[in-house]
């Protein structure tokens, strides 16, 4: 569904307390997780601010929604449960990807409080040596050069960078990362990233019941990438978690998500390592009685927008299976 349509139909759902009825009978059954990127003011940010699902008081508010109107559960029920134990259910699961240091800041000290179990998803790299993320890296980039542009006019030029670059392979990406650093008149950005939580931060969520998966060590996209160099990124970044944190890491979620960063072969590679894994472009996991789910490509919804967007997602997720 195009994001202006999807965006009239949240708003008309709300104001005609469609919602509000469809969420007394329910709309959908199965599990549906929830994918967060980043949390706090995005105003503020010099990085990018297209990674922001949400800012610290939507965030609260999203919560306390999903804890009063649906059955929040673990990465381990997921994990145990056979795909027709969810038949009946209206289950959600909350997940992060990346890292970034307000999941530990600002995000887990509300999920602690509502009692919100969560599953962050981390590249170890970013932790282990504070590198930058290449979409950090263009919006700090950009936003280096003075303009007359509006706020929204920037972000969309960022927008459009970023996409350039992420159907580049290889050698040619880091050519034009150095390429625009040069056109830009800024360069690269030097030194480490102040965006990344560190071990001690996530330790202390794992002994408060977070739990973590994989998401690789450097972030690739993994299509993209010769077969050693994905073992590598598959098996380290999960022997570094449960290292550092000393807890089980089972689950895994493909950087980026979208449905040409999966394949057959990926798949494969990934059940070698994990017991779930978890794409991230909508839908909803429907299961009903001697049905099997596709455990290497459990789908998530990534949440952006408003509160009213966010009721509809979590009432209507079907839309997009």
């Amino acid at each position: 569904m195009k994001w202006l349509s999807y965006r009239k139909l949240a708003k008309q759902a709300e104001r005609l307390g469609i919602n509000r009825l469809v969420r007394m009978i329910g709309s959908w059954r199965g599990l549906l997780v929830l994918t967060y990127h980043r949390v706090g003011n995005a105003d503020a940010c010099s990085f990018d601010r297209g990674v922001f699902s949400a800012d610290e008081q939507l965030f609260r508010q999203q919560m306390e929604f999903v804890r009063d109107h649906f059955e929040v559960v673990t990465i381990v029920d997921v994990i145990e449960k056979p795909a027709h134990y969810w038949q009946h259910r209206q289950a959600v699961l909350i997940t992060f990807d990346d890292g970034y240091v307000d999941n530990y800041e600002i995000a887990f000290p509300i999920l602690k409080q509502l009692g919100i179990p969560a599953l962050f998803f981390v590249a170890t790299d970013f932790i282990d040596h504070q590198t930058i993320a290449w979409w950090d890296e263009i919006a700090w980039m950009m936003r280096q050069i003075p303009t007359d542009e509006t706020a929204d006019e920037r972000d969309d030029k960022i927008c459009e960078v970023v996409e350039r670059y992420y159907g580049m392979i290889g050698s040619q990406a880091d050519d034009y990362l150095e390429q625009l650093g040069r056109d830009l008149g800024c360069g690269r950005f030097k030194g480490k990233s102040p965006l990344w939580m560190n071990w001690d931060m996530l330790r202390e969520m794992a002994a408060n019941g977070m739990r973590f998966g994989g998401h690789t060590v450097t972030h690739p996209i993994l299509t993209r990438i010769d077969e050693s160099r994905l073992d590598h990124e598959l098996s380290a970044g999960k022997r570094r978690l449960e290292a550092e944190t000393g807890t089980a890491v089972e689950a895994f979620s493909y950087p980026v998500g979208n449905p040409d960063c999966l394949s057959v072969q990926l798949m494969e590679q990934t059940a070698r390592q994990y017991q779930v894994a978890f794409s991230c472009y909508g839908g909803v996991n429907h299961a009903s009685r001697g049905s099997r789910w596709n455990r290497l490509n459990l789908q998530r919804w990534p949440i952006y927008g408003p509160m009213r967007q966010f009721r509809i997602t979590v009432t209507w997720p079907q839309l997009q299976n």
